[in-house]
This record gives structure tokens, C-alpha cells and sequence, in this order.
């Protein structure tokens, strides 16, 4: 066994150091990529969009503004839901969908970060 293999075997893993570094004991590695993962699909990227650059915005608005049958877009309005992402509330017979306040300290610096690229390129 050579030196170098040697090192590596006293040195976490990198998921321990994912695990240890970064979420510490009140972060859970899957629940982070699954909030990852929902944001990674175009509709639910535009929707969180939205959402951050609009504000609470309807479902019926947001099927109008998507150009999608509202019933069309439940399914991605949950999976955001799941991931801690948006938050519901019933205003007449429509339901309100907003960023969490979990989204909103994270999902705006991203749509930053993705504006400030675009104007460099």
C-alpha cells in the first residue's frame, strides 16, 4: 500500500465531510438534493422564477403566464411544495402560491448569480 492510499483512508469520505462541513446535525443530504432536484426542472425553475421576481401569484395565473392548463401544472406545484419550496393558501376559490421563507433567502442570490452571468457573457 503506497503512502498516498495510506493518507486517504484517515480522511473522511466525501460524503462525511458533505455531511460534517456543510449540513452539520440539522441538515439531511437527501432532503438537500431532493430541493435541488425540484428546482432542475425547466417548469419549476420558471415557476420559482416567477414566484421570486412577482410574488404570490395564483395557479390560474401561473397556468395563464406558462401558457399550461392549471390542472397541468399541480404536479409541479407539489413537488415544490414537497421540497420546502413554495407555500399555498386558499384566497376565494383560488389557491395563492408563494416562495417559503426557506426559498426566499436562497432562490433569489441563485436567479442573481445566474443574471449577473448572463450579462458577462
Amino acid at each position: 500500500m503506497s503512502e498516498r492510499e495510506t493518507v486517504r483512508d484517515d480522511r473522511p469520505t466525501a460524503r462525511e465531510r458533505v455531511e460534517e462541513e456543510l449540513l452539520g446535525e440539522d441538515l439531511d443530504l437527501g432532503r438537500e438534493v431532493a430541493r435541488l432536484s425540484a428546482m432542475g426542472e425547466a417548469t419549476r425553475f420558471t415557476i420559482l422564477y416567477l414566484l421570486a421576481t412577482d410574488g404570490e401569484t395564483s395557479s390560474g395565473e401561473l397556468a395563464t403566464l406558462l401558457d399550461r392548463r392549471q390542472n397541468d401544472l399541480y404536479h409541479h406545484l407539489n413537488k415544490l411544495e414537497e421540497a420546502g419550496l413554495v407555500g399555498k393558501y386558499r384566497e376565494g376559490g383560488d389557491r395563492v402560491y408563494e416562495l417559503s421563507p426557506l426559498a426566499e433567502a436562497i432562490v433569489p442570490q441563485i436567479f442573481d448569480s445566474i443574471r449577473d452571468r448572463a450579462v458577462v457573457a
